[in-house]
């Protein structure tokens, strides 16, 4: 396993190098001061870019508006929030109409884990330009320390009655559940790969 990502705007900015500009990445988001969490990662990723951060509200009619709005400008990078409220239809019409989403600049997801169960659910398209880009967010706007991450994976394995060794061998075999709790399981096991 490897070591949690304990600066993501930084990391998150070097992927964007190495993969180039039409990278997307999914941050889960955490559950309370979301709104701190959003602006202090702004405000590091846009001086790891040299560049402003546009955020993307995905209220209202949804799907038209986001097109508009990733592809003017399309170099820049941007966070879409306000993904939580999305249903299963938005899901699959994002998936379908993948393709209008391709921009030249990168693409966040700020998610919540149950906004990622229903991405990996309803859009395996667009799950699959994220790859293994999952990045956990604390709530200062880094990532959880080693030892809040140890507590809640405990925590998650106390809850469920299963280990973190069980729970990767079910996503490698294609047995576990899509459920939020799984899913941030393996994203805290640095295994997002498997979601």
């Amino acid at each position: 396993m490897t070591d949690f990502i304990k600066e993501p705007a930084f990391e998150i900015g070097r992927r964007v190098e190495i993969r180039g500009p039409y990278a997307w990445f999914v941050i889960l988001k955490p559950t309370v001061d979301v709104e701190a969490a959003l602006d202090a990662f702004i405000s590091e990723f846009s001086a790891f870019l040299g560049g402003p951060v546009r955020v993307i509200s995905c209220t209202g009619p949804w799907l038209g508006k986001l097109r508009k709005d990733l592809a003017d400008p399309a170099s820049d990078a941007v966070v879409i929030s306000d993904l939580d409220q999305a249903d299963a239809n938005f899901w699959r019409a994002l998936d379908i109409n993948r393709s209008g989403l391709l921009r030249s600049g990168p693409v966040i997801l700020w998610l919540s884990s149950l906004g990622l169960a229903d991405l990996c659910e309803h859009a395996p398209n667009i799950r699959s330009f994220v790859g293994g880009s999952i990045v956990y967010l604390g709530i200062r706007g880094d990532v959880m320390t080693a030892s809040e991450r140890q507590q809640r994976i405990s925590d998650l394995e106390s809850h469920f009655q299963v280990t973190s060794a069980e729970v990767i061998l079910r996503a490698e075999s294609g047995t576990l559940p899509t459920e939020p709790h799984y899913v941030e399981w393996l994203v805290l096991l640095d295994r997002g790969d498997l979601v």
